[in-house]
Parts: structure tokens; sequence; C-alpha cells
């Protein structure tokens, strides 16, 4: 699982550069997404969630940022949002995890996301999609211990979209 995220981080940080318009690497990253994601339902099935008790932080880590970035079924990454909070209940996974999952979900079932965790350009300029209730969303955030909408929006100017 490690050696995948690492490949899938430098192939997701090229693809980025070229505005997600490289068709070739768009294919190398869901053919390793679709590895990884046999692996995911493989574990799932055998230990649930792979959480730090189970795999460790960085493979924990990895496998959350894999459900994330996939395009796998809704059912599949619901089930899994399950998993989630049940491991973030029991200290095994971070709360965030569970923002940025739940925002991937809604998404793709066509809602609004909660917590502001997914931005895309508009007017060349990185905005958050539509967020449900947003004069609330900092509140939200503050429970699944996130920073300010607006301090992320910062962070990820600044990694993004340099000036």
């Amino acid at each position: 699982m490690l050696r995948l995220d690492r490949i899938d981080s430098t192939l997701r940080s090229q693809w980025v550069a070229t505005e997600f318009k490289d068709r070739d690497l768009e294919g190398k990253l869901q053919a390793l997404t679709d590895a990884g994601i046999e692996w995911l339902r493989d574990t799932i099935k055998a230990h649930g969630w792979p959480g730090h008790s189970l795999v460790g932080r960085s493979a924990a880590a990895a496998a959350w940022r894999l459900i994330q970035h996939a395009e796998c079924s809704v059912a599949f990454q619901k089930r899994c949002l399950s998993l989630l909070r049940d491991a973030a209940a029991r200290g095994d996974v971070p709360i965030q995890q569970v923002a940025y999952l739940t925002d991937v979900v809604r998404m793709r079932e066509g809602k609004k996301q909660l917590y502001g965790t997914k931005f895309r350009k508009l007017k060349g300029q990185l905005v958050p999609y539509p967020i449900e209730k947003a004069s609330s969303v900092d509140e939200r955030r503050k429970q699944m211990n996130l920073p300010s909408l607006e301090s992320y929006a910062q962070k990820l100017r600044r990694a993004f979209q340099p000036s």
C-alpha cells in the first residue's frame, strides 16, 4: 500500500501540473487506483478498516487517500465511510479523515459538501465546491478538528496557485 501511495503521489502531482489534461497520466493513475481498491476491498473483507492498529499510521493514511481519490462505486465509498467513522470513534484514525470522505461521498451523490474540503478552479481561482449551510461550515469544521475554511483555502492557494 505504501508503495502504491508513493507512486500515486508522484503521478498525481504531475497530473495536477498539467491541469488534469494529460490522459496518459490519468490512465496510469486509474490503473494504480484500481489495484489499490482491490487491496482495500480484500483488507476490509478480512480485517475491517485498515486503521493505525492494523497497518500503522502511514498505511492507514494511504488507504484514506486512496478511497478519497477512487472512482469506484459510491456504495463502496459509503461502506468505507461507515467503517472510517467507527475507526475514528475508536481513535484508530484522525476524525478529519471522516470529514474529507463525507464530502467526497456527498458530492458523488449530487449533494453539497458539509465541510468544504474539496476545491476547484473557477475563473482562475481555487474556490470550494458548493457547501451545505455555508454560514455554519466553520462550526462543523471545528467539530472535525479542521482549521477554518479561510485558513484552509489560503493553504491550498499557496500550494496550488503560487504567486
